[in-house]
This record gives C-alpha cells, structure tokens and sequence, in this order.
C-alpha cells in the first residue's frame, strides 16, 4: 500500500514538472517508476509524450504502441500516435491510426482532419479533400480542416478557392499564424502583394519567429517597392543568418545581398531545416548502358525563362547517345508552351501530384543516371527529391543562382568568370566550368514585324532612352540611386521599367524618384508582352541599366541579341556576375563596372556621346556573330561531353 502511494506521489510531482515544461525532469522520474511498473498505460503515455515534446519521435512511438497493446481503445494514446507516425513521414500507418479513433468517437473531427492532412502529404487531393470537409461538416469550425483544405486547394492551383478557405480558417482562429502564413505565401503567388505583406505582418504580430517570416515580409515589400526600414531588416537579417537562424529562404537573400558566404551559409541552414527528416542517401551508378539516360526536372515547362533558355539543348541532345527525359512538377500555365515542350524529350513526366519516393521509384526504373535540377530553391521546387537522390550524379543547373547547401547536389555548372576559382569555396557542391558563358541560349528568336514607335508607349522620341525590364524585387535603394544619379546627368532622359498590375510598386518607384529629384513623369512603365513582341519593343532602347545584387539573366542575354548595350555592376556573388559573363562573352567587358561610381561613369559616357553608343551597338552586333552566346549547337556538345565525363569518372 505504502508504495503505490509513493508511486502516485511521484508519478503525480513528475506530471507537475511535465505540465511546467521541465520535461527532462518529469522524463527522469516516468523511467525510474517504469522500472516499478512496465505495464502502467498511463505512465508509458506520459513517457510517450515526453519524448515527443523532446523531438525524440522514434522513443515516443515505441512507448504508444506499448500503451496500444495494454489498452488498445485509449483514445489520447491513438491520436497521439497517429500524430508521431505522421511526423516521420508513416502516412499509411498513420491513417489507419487516426482511424481507430473513429471507432472510438465517430463524430471526432479532428481524426478527419488528421486523415485529411496525411493524404495531403502522400498527394492523395481526392482523399485529403473528402475528409476535410468531413471534418468541417461535423465541425463547422474546425479551423485546421479550412486550413487544409486551403493547401489541398493550393496544390492543384487553385488559388481562388484556398484563398476562402485560408480566410475562413483565420476568421475562426484570429491567431492562428500558420494559415495565416499559408494565406501570405498564396497571395504572392496570384501577385497579391499588398494583402500578403499585411498577413505576413500578422504573422509577425502573432509568432514574431515563425519559419521564416520576416524574409517572407521583406521579399513582399521588395515585390512592392517598399524599401521602408530595409538597412535594419537586413542587418538583423544577416546577423541572424550568421547566429544559424533561418529567417529567409535562399532564393530572396540573392536579390538582397551581394556575399556568397551567406548565402552558403544561408542555404545550409534551409537544408538542415527543410529536410532534418529525410534520409541522405548515396546510390551507386547503373550498369553501363548503350545510351546515358539524363532527366531534367523542373517546374518550368511552361511559358518560363528556363524553358526559353534551354529548348534548344533539349531539342539537340544526341539521341544516339542520349535519352532524354523531362520531369515536370510546376502549373502548365498559359499556351501551349507545356504541351509543345513534351516533343523534345523521349517521355515527358508530369509529377506534380506524386509523392517523392514515387518519382524516386519513377527514376530508379527509367535508370536515370544524371539528373539536372533546373530551379534550385526557386517556386514549386522539389530539392527533397534530390536529398533522397533521384539519380547516381546530380546537377544544380541554371535556375537558381547560388548554391544548394548541404551535401546532395554533387555538381553546380557555371563559367570563370561566374564562379571564380577563389569562390569555390562558397559552393557546397563541385563546380563545372563551361568552355564558354554558362547560359544556355536559343539559336534565333522569333522577332516581331510589327512596327513599334516610342509614342506607343509613352517614351520621347529624341531623348535617351534607359530600361531595365527586372521583376522589381531586383531593384535595390542603391541601384536607383545610382540610375537616378545617371538621369541628373542627363537631361530630359527616361527610364523605362516593367510595370505591376494591380499593386502599389509603380507609384513607390515614383515617390522613390521624387526622394532624388526625378520628375515621375521620367520615370515610364511598360506592360508584360510576349517574347516576338517584347525583343522587338527592345529596339527602341538606347542603354540597359542593370539590377545588383541581382542582376538581369535572361533579360541580359535579350538585351544583348538586339544590339543593346548593358552596363553591369560586377559583384562577388553567382547572381551579381550573370551580366558581366554575358558581357565578356561577346568582348563588350568595357560594359562592366567594378564599383557604384564607375557604373554611373560608364552610362553616363555612353549617354551624353550619342556617336559612341552607336559605335557600341554595332559592335555587339558584330561581335555576336563571332561568340558562342547564341552557338546553341556547340553549347550543347559542351555540355553533353560534361554529362559524358561524368558517367566515365563515375564508372571508373
């Protein structure tokens, strides 16, 4: 009698401790009474539970299941179980667990939304949406089932109907900063900067550390124009990256700052984040085969930079040498640049709505042996695949302008000037020079014949001309500065930008040129048009003044192919060096600056000596026709011996 007293005291001080939060404490006295007692199921939850709270999550399953077998109807036990199993990835399990509690309480609606969750990550969206509206019928608010339901709608991109179900799963729970955060990120995605920065501002308000917010928050003021208190965000920002917090995704912190040791540090914090629960794999190469088998995956197929860029590649491959497969996970977008990208490759796989291990699988009976990643950490990525390992060799290629991080990719391609021998170090994967510039370009482009005149489009029909059509996130206080600095120098001149639909970021930029000087009325917006059309409104250019940190990639090479000149300010950074690769390779390296004054000195010259800048325009033209820039033919034997080298060090 005496000791089951003393075993309740203690087993009742420990679950005080537990309810503190001291749960190493209350851990320590729930395994010295287990050794009194193995078969008490509500001493074997507790530990359960513990170790859950510890992140010990193999530990705490261990002890539910034990719990399961004493008493196999304890309702907690199951639910958290079900949860446990559902954190390490045991989705199928973890269904059939969530279901028992069905048995238990048939109208529990939060076992559907358990259900309904777990389907969402095995991408079963048929599933997934059927049992969080079941749970949203017995439970009107049921906050985390519209929760789900809004990402189950995502990911099909339906962005219209997970809009209302993020904004009723907010409207029911005024703090819940997860669908909250999940109502910013969507906003974004459909342009909707100025509700997604006021729901990242609440996210902020709410849990001022979630995930990664604040970077959320200053990328969606940069997509705005809203350069108010960058200077202190980002040094709280690049202090917190050197701390080892993860405050930004690895794409924004590109745009924002010029040092590739914090973006390699940055980018290692991400991996460890994103994929702390995934298993690091190596696999060694297949049998040697007649033809290399190469898949290049990406959420790009559509109406996209990277699709524009590497047509040509994929369309040149060698097939006797070659097979070539596309693996393809992002929206199909609009046209039919989708549909017309399958006939490049030998089969084209869209793989949107598989799960990894499937598209693992997928890979593993094509036999793929390199696998090219062409986005990186940019929008709808799928690097969790590449940590898994979907082939022996694997290749960061030309989306994404920076390293990975981590240990899984194993090669990044670049050129010399790209990546300097002294900068290796900030990459975490073996860099690759090309002989030549590391962009992929299409042979010829379709021009349009349609005659342009600058009164169509607003812009003066005897002044300078100045452009830069980058997305405006690429478009820093300093840069404009710098612009603005140039336009003083030259009277009555333009500068003619991208415009936004639908949000404040034109009239910032306007506000921003008045802060310098420069009458809004110089500063002229343009409108999205297709490729035929937008190379040919090129012509009426004079200068293209480039973005840094982030400089044009795709839009350079655009540039450059209509005779315009660029100047570039060279950083230290992958993507501050992009122009200034572009530049060298048709010999126009008098384009590049070294420093903010030189840059403003270098378009200034140009500017006020119309003889000179028609000296330069024709000499890129000339010298065009003497580089490899747009020699698809050769960039694609250059690559396809790189591939080829690969698989032979890789069988020796």
């Amino acid at each position: 009698m005496e000791k089951l007293k003393n075993f309740n005291k203690s087993f009742e001080n420990a679950t005080s401790l537990h309810k503190q939060g001291k749960i190493n404490e209350a851990l320590e006295i729930y395994l010295e009474l287990q050794k009194l007692d193995n078969n008490n199921s509500q001493l074997l939850f507790q530990i359960g539970n513990a170790y859950l709270q510890k992140g010990s999550v193999e530990l705490s399953i261990n002890f539910y299941r034990k719990v399961s077998e004493i008493d196999k109807d304890h309702f907690n036990n199951l639910n958290n179980l079900g949860g446990a199993l559902a954190i390490i990835g045991k989705y199928a399990e973890a269904i059939d667990v969530f279901k028992k509690t069905l048995n238990i309480k048939p109208d529990y609606s939060d076992a559907y939304s358990n259900i309904g969750n777990c389907y969402l990550y095995i991408k079963d969206h048929k599933n997934s949406m059927e049992n969080f509206k079941k749970a949203i019928d017995l439970n009107k608010d049921n906050s985390f089932a519209f929760n789900g339901l809004g990402s189950a709608y995502k990911e099909l991109d339906d962005n219209d109907n997970a809009l209302i179900n993020y904004k009723k799963a907010v409207k029911i729970k005024p703090d819940y900063f997860i669908a909250y955060y999940n109502l910013g990120s969507t906003l974004s995605t459909i342009s909707n900067y100025e509700e997604a920065r006021e729901a990242f501002e609440k996210v902020l308000k709410l849990k001022p550390d979630y995930n990664n917010t604040i970077g959320k928050l200053i990328h969606t003021k940069m997509m705005l124009s809203d350069w108010t208190n960058l200077d202190t965000n980002l040094n709280n920002m690049i202090s917190s990256i050197n701390a080892k917090k993860k405050v930004i995704d690895p794409f924004p912190v590109l745009s924002l700052i010029d040092d590739p040791l914090i973006h390699k540090i940055n980018a290692d914090i991400f991996a460890d984040y994103k994929f702390n629960d995934l298993s690091l794999r190596n696999m060694e190469s297949y049998p040697r085969k007649e033809k290399i088998k190469i898949g290049y995956f990406s959420p790009d197929f559509r109406e996209h930079p990277t699709l524009y860029l590497m047509k040509d590649v994929f369309n040149l491959h060698d097939n006797s040498k070659f097979d070539v497969y596309a693996f393809s996970f992002g929206p199909r977008g609009k046209g039919d640049a989708y549909n017309s990208s399958k006939e490049f490759f030998k089969e084209f796989f869209d793989v949107k709505n598989i799960t990894d291990q499937e598209i693992i699988n997928l890979c593993k009976e094509i036999g793929i042996e390199i696998a090219i990643d062409l986005c990186g950490y940019t929008s709808w990525n799928k690097a969790s695949i590449f940590y898994r390992r979907v082939a022996p060799i694997q290749i960061n290629y030309l989306g994404y302008a920076g390293t990975m991080g981590g240990s899984f990719m194993d090669y990044i391609i670049a050129d010399k000037i790209l990546i300097p021998e002294s900068n290796k170090k900030f990459f975490a994967e073996k860099v690759i020079y090309m002989p030549n510039c590391y962009q992929a370009n299409p042979k010829s482009l379709r021009i349009s014949n349609k005659i342009l005149k600058k009164k169509d489009f607003g812009l003066p029909q005897n002044e300078i001309i100045f452009c830069n059509f980058n997305g405006s996130y690429k478009i820093t206080p300093k840069m404009f500065t710098a612009w603005t600095n140039i336009m003083k120098k030259i009277p009555n001149s333009v500068l003619w930008l991208m415009g936004t639909k639908g949000n404040s970021s034109s009239e910032n930029i306007w506000r921003e040129g008045e802060k310098r000087g420069i009458d809004r009325k110089r500063i002229i917006f343009t409108k999205y048009m297709e490729s035929e059309d937008h190379l040919n409104r090129l012509k009426l250019v004079d200068i293209f003044l480039d973005t840094f940190p982030y400089n044009a990639h795709t839009t350079s090479s655009d540039a450059i192919r209509m005779g315009i000149p660029i100047v570039t300010l060279i950083g230290n950074s992958f993507a501050s060096r992009v122009s200034a690769s572009i530049l060298n390779q048709v010999n126009m390296s008098q384009l590049v600056a070294n420093n903010i004054k030189d840059f403003e000195k270098i378009a200034i010259e140009l500017a006020t000596n119309k003889e000179k800048l028609k000296e330069i325009k024709n000499e890129i033209k000339k010298n065009i026709q003497d580089s490899k820039l747009f020699d698809s033919l050769t960039f694609t034997k250059d690559l396809e011996k790189i591939y080829q080298d690969l698989i032979n060090e890789k069988k020796v």
